[in-house]
């Protein structure tokens, strides 16, 4: 039960120099790639890890690592705008089912709990499937699989705090 409190401080010291250095390679790509990412080379073709190309380069003879460094930026923005309609709508609808409860409640509960039992990549495909391919589609897709999560989350804790004395 000691060792707890300090592996919970390791675990979010790791989470956090990880996410400092997602952040940090996603910054450092906006300003500075070593090749073109998008520089055709034949004569690099499948080429292997050098000093020149630190991270090889793929089929077409294009560098990874510039190719790495200039999509991060793009991954790090999509993840965080699908975290954040996850977060937003999750809360808004977890918080109202919480407070109000009731059918509308029960309703939303077993709708997001139909959201949840399916496989997320499965149901990711079906909704761009649907809506069609693009980035603002991945987008939104992503962010609906989010969800249900944050709504269940808090809707427990409006459930558990609702009917306390310094609520009311």
């Amino acid at each position: 039960a000691a060792l707890l409190p300090v592996v919970g401080a390791g675990v979010l010291t790791l989470g956090l120099a990880l996410t400092g250095l997602t952040v940090g390679f996603s910054a450092l790509g906006l300003v500075w790639t070593p090749y073109s990412p998008t520089a055709l080379s034949a004569a690099d073709r499948l080429a292997g890890p050098s000093l020149a190309h630190p991270f090889g380069c793929d089929h077409m003879g294009r560098d990874v690592l510039s190719r790495t460094l200039s999509g991060a930026g793009a991954t790090l923005s999509i993840a965080l705008a699908v975290l954040a309609i996850g977060f937003v709508v999750g809360v808004v609808i977890g918080a109202l089912c919480g407070y109000y409860g009731g059918v509308v409640d029960a309703a939303v509960m077993r709708v997001c709990d139909a959201v949840a039992a399916f496989p997320s990549v499965l149901l990711g495909l079906v909704v761009i499937a649907v809506i069609g391919p693009g980035k603002y589609n991945v987008i939104l897709a992503l962010g609906v699989l989010f969800i249900p999560s944050f709504a269940r989350l808090t809707r427990g804790e409006f459930l558990q705090y609702r009917d306390r004395d310094f609520i009311r």
